[in-house]
């Protein structure tokens, strides 16, 4: 089972549309896995395989033992569904 976090800057609002797009994406590639939101500050201190934000977090977020997958538009399906298919690849290597 993997572990992915959609994060924002508060862990509330844009992290939860974002997640509604990852579950989508996550379910097609058929992989098991648990879906958390959380914020960049929490997402620091907690375990994860894939951790998706905003450019503007990712940078904070480059410590950490996740793979940090940036997405510019949480609203484009297209976009999340392959950058979800492109970790998934690189976690499965």
């Amino acid at each position: 089972m993997i572990r992915v976090f959609a994060v924002c800057g508060m862990g509330l609002g844009t992290s939860a549309i974002l997640k509604t797009r990852l579950r989508a994406a996550l379910d097609a590639t058929g992989v098991d896995y648990m879906l958390d939101v959380t914020d960049a500050s929490a997402a620091r201190g907690q375990q994860a395989d894939l951790i998706f934000t905003s450019a503007e977090l990712a940078e904070g977020l480059k410590g950490t033992s996740a793979k940090v997958v940036v997405v510019k538009n949480f609203m484009d399906r297209e976009e999340i569904n392959q950058k979800v298919k492109e970790a998934i690849e690189e976690l499965q290597s």
